[in-house]
């Protein structure tokens, strides 16, 4: 069988085309490989600070994310055992005393102390996925 010109050229498309094909394949493998050298998602990270008065504790926001107020909650579990006492909210507020939604930079949220009983408790201020505040040894009088 003899080769035509009209053969030649056919030859040379089907090696391109494989040489594609090869190219799109290593492409993907590529791709896919590096995608799953992708960092994770990261934590929520947050500098908190604590002061008490008489019957109130106040989390400052120090620095760090922001948190959605409706995340935290903070938390007293008496240090003898017991059951954990979930603390109501008593405000939430922006580095300018208004009221927000968010737990921000400057932020205070506060939170009512008056049902508690004189103890030592372990406290935590926790979100949805982490405790961004925790203090053992807490002695309320």
């Amino acid at each position: 069988m003899e080769l035509t010109k009209q053969d030649e050229g056919i030859t040379s498309v089907a090696g391109e085309m494989l040489i594609l094909a090869l190219i799109l394949i290593l492409v993907s493998l590529f791709a896919v490989s590096a995608f799953n050298l992708l960092p994770g998602e990261r934590e929520t990270i947050v500098d908190v600070s604590m002061n008490s008065s008489a019957d109130t504790l106040y989390f400052w926001h120090k620095g760090g994310d922001w948190v959605e107020g409706k995340e935290l909650t903070a938390a007293l579990t008496p240090s003898a055992g017991g059951e954990k006492l979930v603390l109501e909210k008593i405000s939430l507020t922006d580095c300018f005393g208004n009221e927000s939604a968010v737990f921000d930079l400057g932020g205070c949220y506060a939170v009512d102390l008056s049902a508690v009983s004189s103890d030592s408790y372990s406290l935590r201020l926790t979100t949805a996925d982490s405790v961004i505040y925790a203090q053992d040894g807490l002695v309320i009088s």
